[in-house]
């Protein structure tokens, strides 16, 4: 297989240890990652060439997130530099009833203040057969969804397949611009989409027909949630593949 692209944010994520409450914590465990860069380094796990774009700080927090990948053979060529400061998030683990919690600390990182024309992008693609990317990216700012545009637009024109995981974050989507306009633009470029029932309703609106979740809970069974792929493909027919997944939550620590 050729080259795989991701493009995304990789963050800083702070932890108690176990499962403290950030009130109970005197130190936090260290983790660099995010949506497109952990697929990237499932990819290289795999032994699938693969290629992860972002924008880091040149201090030693950005250099400790490229060094991350590195050792995990990922691609790295094609990460721009610039900005002060590496993205954030503090991790809350749940357990049982009590829900894990995330605080974000990322405005103004380097991601977030990407543009248009600073990836060359039909050189990162040259080598490469698929691009993927998710609904976290566009999430971040207008820059960075403008970006991911000019990204998907260059991989359709050059042949690439274009994947696409929903993401939907409600504590991201804070700057100006319609973002179910957005999303619908992007995915609209997209050969094969995943997302849940919710990623679904968030961003487009459409919902599981003759079902609701809220009360039929962990006996809703997965072929309930067909005519929301079917409704995505409708609106969506470039998608050779639309794929969902269904998680039940019976706690904070057990799923189904």
């Amino acid at each position: 297989m050729k080259k795989v692209v991701t493009f995304g944010e990789i963050l800083l994520r702070l932890s108690p240890p176990g499962y403290q409450r950030f009130s109970q914590a005197n130190q936090f465990d260290v983790v660099y990652g995010g949506g497109e860069s952990n697929v990237a380094v499932s990819l290289a796990n795999y032994n699938v060439p693969v290629e992860f774009v972002t924008r880091l700080p040149e201090n030693d927090l950005g250099a400790c997130a490229l060094m991350e990948m590195r050792k995990r053979a990922v691609g790295t060529n094609h990460i721009i530099y610039g900005g002060n400061r590496l993205g954030i998030y503090f991790l809350e683990t749940g357990a049982v009833n009590r829900g894990s919690k995330v605080v974000y600390d990322r405005a103004n990182s380097a991601m977030s203040e990407i543009e248009p024309g600073m990836v060359d992008w039909k050189t990162v693609f040259q080598e490469a057969q698929w691009f993927h990317w998710t609904g976290i990216t566009p999430a971040i700012s207008q820059g960075a969804a403008a970006a991911c545009l000019e990204a998907v637009k260059i991989a359709n024109a050059m042949g690439l397949t274009v994947s696409t995981d929903l993401n939907y974050r409600a504590k991201l989507w804070k700057h100006v611009g319609d973002h179910e306009e957005i999303m619908t633009e992007l995915t609209s470029y997209c050969d094969i989409i995943l997302g849940n029932e919710e990623d679904a309703e968030k961003h487009f609106e459409i919902q599981p027909e003759g079902l609701d979740v809220t009360t039929q809970g962990e006996a809703v069974k997965a072929d309930a949630f067909l005519s929301v792929c079917e409704q995505m493909q409708a609106k969506f027919p470039r998608a050779q593949k639309i794929i969902t997944t269904l998680l039940g939550s019976i706690s904070a620590s057990h799923n189904s």
